[in-house]
């Protein structure tokens, strides 16, 4: 056996051990510990407004408006949608406390009229600070600007969040404070 053939077998035989390695530490359902009853209650994905019926449902409500800003190419927004806006509880939330609204942050060939000015979802999306996606843009009944909250965020984390803003808390504490009375 030459130098160069032994070389190439031990070669082989490693990468074959460590791809059998790595198969055996991927988590199989199988090999999963929790059980049905540990799954979180996942609701049917939400229905997004547009951004100008949202506005128009706040000022008959009252209530906050919750813009998700996204893209069709946005990995992160998927997930945002599949994870945390599927959670029973946080929809719940936010059907009993917001109005909702979306807008396509690639989208530069629609009309909207916001404040006075007419101009694309992606020229809004940006006049509001979203620079990427997701983003969360929260905005008064009336359509005045609250603040956003930019990037992908889990579950606890967002709902969080969600309930800072919803109760109108902001208005009288820091996110900080919010959160010692709470408990975190």
């Amino acid at each position: 056996m030459t130098l160069s053939f032994a070389v190439h077998t031990v070669a082989a035989r490693v990468v074959l051990v460590l791809a059998t390695l790595a198969i055996l530490a991927i988590p199989s359902s199988a090999q999963t510990n929790a059980t049905a009853d540990d799954a979180p209650e996942l609701a049917p994905q939400l229905e997004w407004p547009a951004f100008p019926d949202a506005l128009e449902a706040a000022i008959a409500s009252e209530r906050i408006v919750l813009v998700d800003v996204w893209s069709r190419t946005c990995g992160w927004c998927r997930k945002q949608q599949e994870e945390v806006y599927t959670q029973s509880d946080l929809q719940t939330y936010l059907l009993d406390t917001f109005e909702l609204g979306r807008l396509d942050i690639d989208q530069t060939s629609d009309t909207l009229s916001y404040r006075g000015y007419t101009m694309s979802s992606q020229m809004l999306s940006a006049g509001f600070g979203a620079t990427a996606t997701p983003t969360t843009i929260f905005l008064e009944p009336d359509g005045q600007y609250i603040t956003r909250l930019q990037g992908f965020h889990a579950y606890e984390d967002y709902f969080d969040v969600l309930r800072f803003i919803g109760s109108e808390s902001f208005r009288e504490m820091s996110f900080e404070d919010f959160m010692a009375s709470e408990g975190k």
